[in-house]
């Protein structure tokens, strides 16, 4: 007669301790955004393991009691301009330490979009590359700033990893005849609408994406050899889905 066999699985943070002691390493488990997710779900069991190192988390199938080691390290990663990042609860807050990443300098930013640009755009000559340095420096200072383009301040902070993914995006788009090699300005346009404009509305409030809008209207102006009106037509429909759903409620 068959019978079920259950197996004991070991999650992140003990799969962590049990390779620290296997291999007497110092060990660390990243585990990345955790804002994301349902943070007291996560933490909940290791709460009181944290002050209570003895505590066994879980028994491997041979026996071996998997509790903390001092040699592991839980890092946990989040963007600071998370609306999310404020509900962060006592529980998590007084365990761990908070350490704020500082933003890149201007000039290791601007070498990075420089490396971007000249990696994935350097043999295609659709584009003027100094111009679109000139975008990505305008469009950066802007959301973190605040800038002439734009009459408010900024609207909030935002990190340069994203335009490595609009230069990825050009490199592909124009070397296809059936995308943008006919209208390379568009491709910027389609390229901001679809890696940059989204990922901050995603995290933007009311106000937020009213400036984000603003914005890439103003952008668009400012850079004539690129049609921005994609970024700003996604920003604006956001917009008016808000401001429909603030009706319902006052309603």
């Amino acid at each position: 007669m068959s019978s079920i066999t259950y197996h004991t699985e070991l999650g992140a943070v003990t799969s962590g301790v049990k390779r620290t002691r296997d291999f007497e390493i110092p060990y660390a488990v990243i585990l990345d955004e955790i804002t994301r997710a349902d943070i007291s779900q996560i933490f909940g069991p290791l709460y009181t393991a944290i002050e209570n190192r003895n505590q066994t988390l879980i028994e491997t199938d041979d026996g071996e009691a998997i509790e903390l080691d001092e040699d592991l390290s839980i890092i946990c990663t989040m963007n600071m301009s998370d609306r999310t990042v404020n509900e962060l609860d006592n529980a998590i807050t007084r365990r761990f330490a908070m350490v704020e990443l500082d933003e890149y300098e201007d000039e290791d930013r601007k070498t990075l979009f420089t490396d971007w640009i000249e990696s994935n755009l350097g043999e295609i000559p659709l584009i003027d590359n100094d111009e679109l340095l000139e975008l990505f420096e305008a469009d950066y200072d802007g959301i973190n700033n605040g800038s002439e383009q734009a009459s408010r301040g900024p609207i909030m902070r935002f990190g340069p990893m994203h335009y490595r993914d609009v230069t990825v995006f050009l490199r592909e788009a124009l070397q296809d005849e059936e995308l943008y090699m006919d209208a390379p300005e568009e491709a910027v346009g389609q390229a901001f609408r679809t890696f940059i404009v989204p990922r901050l509305l995603n995290s933007a409030a009311f106000p937020q994406i009213e400036q984000i809008e603003e914005h890439y209207r103003a952008l668009d102006k400012a850079f004539e050899k690129f049609d921005l009106g994609p970024a700003a037509e996604l920003a604006s429909r956001e917009l008016e889905a808000e401001r429909r759903q603030m009706g319902s409620y006052e309603q």
